[in-house]
């Protein structure tokens, strides 16, 4: 089988990246012939070369709309991104037909790039696309530039018009109603009105295991081992890196910041300050096996290695809908507490000091043995070959 990932074209985070490099590397082991479609300089996608490189346009956004990334809903996220302006969309398109053409993929995967169910109309092939909650209607708010995604919508109504499919009544329909299968990397315990969607498959996390177990360095001897993680978000390491330290002391604490930038607060990473450890883009897997305690943004991946390794969360989302969303989920459950803006050191002393205390650790395993009845990045392509096999299984491509 030939298959083709395709990211999502305006990705701020890693996340997107990671779960479409986990899946490939599981289908080339399973002896299925790979390419990916992304923008230049994508990270990982060349260094890992796994097979043909196709490229995609970058969309091109300004700083004041993308801020942190706090988009309620699907059609926000792809406005903050640069993804909805006509030019870019069609020069999307464009790459993405010229691709499937010249790979001949007999399945597409994305991680929510919008344009593939048209491309994929065009070029008379079957797509794939991961799912998650807070890209759905029902869980978004109402948004802060409501004539903006209106016009994001009507972009890809009309082109969708122009290409033969039917108007989508959102962009979440057009991808997860024309999707062969919907891909969610969970679990039906955590998020389960994903099982509503057509052709849903829970296959747990999806992680990149070069990327999860990476060189990392070892705590020192203490009581308490806090890893921190913040991702892209509201906060920054510039800023929380002293809030850390006052609220993870010596010598109770020893605390390991994984840090994707390559200075902080004009210190070059790596560095050591008292009884904190930055490290540059460590194993998050490696680490969480000696921790205790993870304090991080909220993202998907972060959150299900450490459930995976039975660790409770502090989650410091800011303000933003998708991780707010994930950690409820959690906190639902017993296994994390969420601070919402800045907490200080008190609030995640007194947070710590909560979870470590309580039955968290044991929650968070409970939802970890859930996670394990998953087959995560192997399962996800065993979909894809159901769905090639079977034509029945899957929506019509006219």
């Amino acid at each position: 089988m030939r298959i083709l990932f395709e990211p999502i074209g305006g990705a701020l985070g890693i996340g997107a990246i990671t779960r479409c490099l986990a899946m490939a590397q599981a289908a080339a082991m399973r002896g299925h012939r790979v390419a990916f479609l992304a923008p230049e300089g994508y990270p990982l996608i060349d260094e890992l070369d796994l097979g043909e490189r196709y490229f995609a346009p970058f969309p091109e956004r300004t700083p004041e709309l993308v801020g942190s990334g706090e988009a309620d809903g699907f059609t926000e996220a792809v406005l903050i991104r640069g993804m909805g302006e006509p030019a870019y969309v069609r020069a999307a398109l464009d790459a993405e037909v010229s691709a499937y053409r010249a790979f001949r993929p007999d399945m597409v995967v994305t991680e929510m790039q919008p344009t593939v169910p048209i491309a994929a109309h065009i070029a008379r092939v079957p797509f794939a696309c991961t799912v998650q909650s807070p890209n759905l209607a029902a869980f978004a708010g109402p948004s802060d530039r409501p004539e903006s995604c209106a016009r994001v919508e009507a972009t890809f109504a009309a082109l969708a018009r122009e290409h033969g499919l039917p108007e989508p009544a959102s962009l979440e329909d057009l991808l997860h109603q024309h999707a062969a299968v919907n891909i969610a990397p969970t679990a039906e315990v955590l998020e389960p009105a994903l099982g509503a969607l057509p052709r849903t498959r829970y296959v747990g996390p999806v992680l990149l295991p070069s990327l999860e177990l990476a060189p990392a360095p070892r705590y020192d001897d203490a009581e308490v081992r806090v890893l921190v993680y913040l991702s892209f978000g509201a906060l920054t390491l510039d800023e929380f890196l002293p809030v850390i330290a006052k609220a993870f002391p010596a010598p109770r604490h020893s605390v390991v910041v994984a840090a994707r930038e390559k200075d902080i607060a004009g210190r070059e990473v790596p560095f050591r300050q008292d009884n904190v450890i930055v490290a540059r883009t460590p194993g998050i897997t490696r680490l969480l096996q000696d921790t205790d305690l993870l304090v991080t943004r909220g993202g998907q991946n972060a959150l299900m290695a450490s459930l995976l390794a039975g660790v409770p969360v502090i989650g410091t989302p800011g303000r933003s809908p998708e991780p707010i969303f994930n950690l409820g989920a959690l906190q639902a459950h017993g296994a994390a507490l969420t601070l919402l803006d800045e907490p200080g050191p008190e609030a995640l002393a007194e947070a710590a000091q909560t979870l470590l205390t309580g039955h968290a650790a044991q929650h968070a395993a409970r939802l970890g043995d859930l996670l394990r009845r998953h087959r995560g990045a192997v399962e996800a392509v065993e979909a894809l070959e159901s769905a090639v096999s079977n034509p029945a299984c899957r929506p019509p491509l006219d």
